[in-house]
């Protein structure tokens, strides 16, 4: 599928989409501030500007505003006969809107982005192998369905299929959550003592790190996912209090932290649209400059693709850092590294 594509919002996530939709063979076109646009087209996210106007006439539009102005969008652009996407992080009241409104309208949300942001910060790789969501529901033209669906893979993303209220769900507990218990995490050890996060270790500071994130931008999700995040909440608040009762039964937290470390060890990565699974390598590594830079190096040398990588801390001195990396060239990789005189293990 090609044609025109309408970008409407042309930051991170709509100039990343721009960018790889133009080396598709799209043409983009922009709604956004003048300032925005410019720097948009210099960059190639969008070939010109548009307006709303305009926008209605295209193949295919991609709602990438901010998530609480998305719905003051839909109704915006009615009538219009183009089929329409999002990329917002919650959508059960943003797909209601669409279908009371009749439009052509799949939910889309790409589990893809960046600690930067802006259109200077887009980049036509951000959804490669990423989970990309699409909130069909029986309303849904099953054709619709199917253009979006093969949108997504010429992103590089992996669709998948979940109702919305499901979606909504799923970010609270896994997104929009973590980002509260961050929050209250950080105050708990504020009102404790003032000094207190100067003694905070990386254990800490790896589960606190969404509390740096734009406070505009999330009390905007928040708000909009309330109803699932209140489950969530919900049962969470639950969660904690059965551990506070058990506590003192060694026996009881041992199993409780036994299924925590089964959970932990079931956690997904990135998706890759293709057989065979991917491997977790864990490479133990001194503190020292250059040495991060050293291993990813010679993967990179050697065309061995990371797919994701995280650093396991265990004191100052030393810590493990962890890439994911496809079945196939694991081995290699493992091969490569310990003959580069690094220890490097299979996890899980």
């Amino acid at each position: 599928m090609t044609g025109t594509l309408g970008i409407i919002g042309v930051g991170l996530i709509g100039g990343s989409v721009g960018l790889a939709a133009g080396d598709s063979g799209w043409e983009v076109v922009g709604v956004d501030t003048p300032q925005v646009l410019e720097k948009a087209a210099q960059s190639g996210a969008i070939h010109r500007a548009s307006t709303l106007k305009e926008v209605r006439e295209a193949d295919l539009v991609v709602l990438a505003a901010p998530i609480s102005k998305v719905t003051d969008l839909l109704g915006d652009l009615t009538p219009t006969g183009a089929l329409i996407t999002d990329v917002a992080s919650a959508k059960s009241a943003i797909v209601r809107r669409a279908e009371s409104l009749k439009l052509r309208f799949v939910g889309g949300h790409p589990m893809a982005g960046s600690q930067l942001s802006g259109v200077a910060n887009a980049s036509s790789n951000l959804f490669e192998g990423a989970r990309y969501f699409l909130t069909p529901t029986g309303r849904t033209d099953p054709e619709d369905y199917r253009e979006v669906a093969g949108f997504v893979r010429e992103l590089g993303a992996v669709p998948t299929a979940v109702d919305p209220e499901k979606h909504d769900l799923l970010m609270a507990a896994l997104s929009h959550l973590p980002h509260l218990m961050a929050a209250a995490l950080l105050k708990v050890a504020s009102d404790i003592s003032p000094e207190a996060l100067s003694f905070a270790g990386p254990s800490f500071r790896d589960l606190t790190r969404v509390g740096a994130s734009n406070p505009e931008l999330w009390s905007d999700i928040l708000a909009e996912n309330a109803p699932a995040l209140g489950e969530a909440l919900g049962a969470f608040a639950g969660a904690m209090a059965q551990l506070g009762s058990e506590i003192k039964d060694r026996e009881s937290m041992e199993g409780r932290f036994r299924q925590a470390r089964e959970a932990y060890d079931a956690l997904g990565g990135i998706l890759v649209e293709k057989g065979g699974a991917n491997v977790d390598v864990a490479i133990p590594v001194e503190n020292r400059p250059g040495v991060f830079a050293e291993v990813t190096t010679l993967m990179g040398s050697n065309n061995i693709n990371i797919l994701d990588l995280y650093v396991r801390h265990s004191n100052t001195e030393r810590a493990a850092l962890v890439l994911t990396l496809d079945a196939e060239a694991a081995q290699q990789a493992r091969e490569l590294l310990r003959t580069a005189g690094f220890t490097a293990e299979f996890q899980g």
